[in-house]
């Protein structure tokens, strides 16, 4: 028992110090201010791939080091020929005019300015800072009532129907009338494309709608409709999910009984935009 009490301490050790190891040398990849000098530090983890890559905890800090990469404009060659993201955004800002005055969706609140102390790292020549209902065709949820289920109603989606990557289990959900449905969706019915953000629990745990049917989010749920044409919906998708996000989500959380955060708070989330070129070559 000696042994195996020895042999224990000296695998939770290795365990620690791998990642401490992991930690470190990926910390220096996001603390790459330039494209040059990210190449020079990925060196040193490319030199020991296979060593630090070697278990599941490793593998998802790289994949959160990558798209904290992708984020701050670090992870493919930047092109000067792209329209600037400055431009993208004032036709973003007259195709939602349009949509205001044919009655698509309602003129959003004004949004609080971007401070220099806000913003949490330099973006690339062409970037903007922006906040999330900026770009967003409409962040928004249900009525907050809860509806009574029917056997073979909508399905009618929380986070505990959430599993794998990106997957959501319809079969499974609480299934509600028509009825309801049609009344709840008049506010906002998440589409192909659309992102359903819990904003209670497991706050953040994104989901971006990938098949086309009738269901509805609980209202536990945001749901944050892309502006097409405009955003590449797997770029507001891995933002989204990134540790930009997180942070910004960690900061906002009302810890009460039970933490959530607020729509308000999700609008008002600061979101690096590229070029629209840009986020496909990013995705």
């Amino acid at each position: 028992m000696r042994l195996c009490d020895a042999l224990q301490a000296k695998g939770q050790l290795q365990a620690t110090q791998h990642a401490q190891l992991v930690s470190t040398l990926l910390g220096t990849l996001t603390a790459s201010a330039t494209p040059e000098e990210l190449a020079e530090n990925w060196q040193r983890v490319a030199q020991h791939f296979d060593l630090l890559l070697d278990r599941p905890e490793a593998i998802d800090a790289l994949e959160q080091t990558l798209l904290q990469l992708a984020v701050r404009g670090l992870l493919v060659p930047q092109d000067p020929t792209d329209e600037p993201a400055s431009i993208l955004l004032a036709r973003m800002c007259t195709e939602k005019d349009r949509l205001i005055a044919i009655g698509q969706i309602k003129r959003d609140k004004p949004l609080p300015p971007i401070t220099d102390e806000e913003k949490p790292f330099e973006l690339p020549v062409g970037w903007e800072w922006v906040r999330w209902a900026n770009i967003a065709m409409k962040i928004g949820d249900i009525d907050h009532k809860m509806p009574s289920e029917a056997k073979d109603g909508v399905p009618y989606v929380s986070p505990r129907d959430f599993y794998g990557t990106n997957d959501i289990d319809f079969d499974g959900a609480k299934r509600i009338a028509y009825s309801d449905y049609v009344e709840l969706a008049s506010k906002i019915r998440p589409e192909v494309g659309d992102l359903i953000y819990p904003r209670y629990g497991t706050i953040g745990v994104v989901r971006k709608v990938t098949t086309d049917r009738e269901f509805l989010a609980s209202y536990s749920c945001a749901v944050i409709k892309v502006l097409r044409g405009f955003i590449e919906p797997d770029y507001q998708y891995l933002f989204s999910v990134s540790g930009c996000a997180k942070a910004q989500a960690a900061s906002a959380t009302n810890k009460t009984t039970q933490p959530n955060v607020g729509l308000k708070s999700i609008q008002e989330y600061l979101v690096p935009l590229p070029p629209l070129a840009e986020q496909s070559r990013i995705v």
